[in-house]
């Protein structure tokens, strides 16, 4: 009975334990509502995430193009050539004809000197001037012998287009020191209907009356070594080309009195020295239909001439009769004088 009642007892004690294994496990996994779960404070949602701050936009300053304005080029036009009217037939000439009377003409030959460079000339007759003297390569021109500081004359009527001042205490030429070297030029247009166009240059003069400053300011007078100073002003000749010499400080201390017209028979200068040679030197550039071909810049259609054999000259006086395309010797001579005061080398032109 004993055993019975035990076996009884354990049976039912495992009864209750599938019970309640059966409980545990099968119930959760049927439909039946969950057992209820603990009331627990929710949880608050987290703050909203700040709406990001977008990157302001980088602000490209663009600067302002500096515009630097060139200095401007002031190109200056080349000339335009139109060929002169050529010499006129009523001007006498070594090629038109002589003057119809030759009194009075070409009576100071003795006062020639060195002529100019045949290879230069390309009008008129190749040789000129004394016959014993050789010019040097490139000479323009022929002097006029005359003393040192005598009055100068103009031989046509002309107007004054430029200068240059070359005068120096000395030259080194070939190796030898030349002292004084008086270098002044003047440069001069016909204004005369004999020779339209023509350029006239003097040379190795001393002063000029038509330069007020020259002698007279510190900076326009005689430098030390000749070559050592270009000092020029207006339209001025070489050989083989023309230029135009901007106005400088430097040259307008001259004073060159540009534009000024003188008279055939008036002073134009004083005769300067070469060492121990005295002179002044004329070279004249003639306008002539055909074209000059030595001519590298400027205008081709005037032709260096031989001054002692091209032209006809005369003695000036004022009553003087010159006939059509006669040149006046340009110094005193027969019986004409200039006034007293015109022959100190100090005389200007006011």
């Amino acid at each position: 009975m004993m055993t019975r009642g035990y076996l009884n007892y354990h049976i039912t004690k495992w009864l209750l334990v599938v019970v309640l294994l059966t409980t545990t496990l099968i119930l959760p996994a049927c439909a039946c509502p969950a057992t209820p779960q603990p009331a627990t404070t929710p949880t608050p949602p987290p703050p909203p995430e700040p709406e990001p701050v977008p990157e302001p936009e980088p602000v490209v300053v663009v600067p302002e193009p500096v515009v630097v304005e060139p200095e401007p080029v002031v190109v200056e036009p080349e000339p335009v050539v139109v060929p002169e009217p050529g010499v006129p037939l009523t001007s006498a000439s070594a090629i038109t004809s002589p003057p119809s009377s030759m009194e009075g003409i070409n009576t100071h030959t003795e006062m020639y000197g060195t002529g100019a460079d045949p290879n230069i000339i390309t009008l008129g007759p190749k040789v000129g001037g004394h016959p014993n003297w050789e010019p040097y390569p490139h000479k323009t021109s022929m002097e006029f012998e005359l003393n040192h500081g005598v009055p100068v004359l103009a031989p046509i009527d002309m107007v004054l287009v430029g200068f240059k001042n070359g005068n120096a205490s000395y030259r080194i030429s070939s190796g030898q020191k030349v002292s004084p070297y008086n270098d002044l030029h003047l440069y001069f247009e016909s204004v005369s209907p004999d020779w339209p166009g023509m350029i006239i240059v003097v040379y190795h003069l001393l002063s000029s009356p038509l330069l007020p400053g020259h002698n007279q300011h510190p900076n326009c007078g005689e430098i030390e070594v000749w070559g050592s100073r270009m000092q020029a002003q207006g339209r001025i000749f070489f050989t083989d080309e023309d230029k135009i010499m901007d106005s400088t400080e430097d040259s307008l201390s001259c004073g060159a009195l540009i534009g000024y017209t003188v008279k055939r028979g008036e002073l134009i200068g004083f005769a300067g020295s070469v060492g121990n040679h005295s002179m002044a030197a004329f070279s004249f550039k003639v306008s002539h239909t055909s074209e000059n071909p030595t001519v590298q810049k400027g205008n081709s259609y005037l032709h260096w001439v031989q001054p002692g054999s091209f032209f006809y000259w005369k003695c000036y006086s004022p009553g003087t009769n010159f006939p059509s395309g006669v040149l006046a010797y340009p110094f005193e001579c027969e019986d004409y004088q200039l006034p007293v005061e015109q022959h100190d080398i100090s005389f200007k032109y006011s």
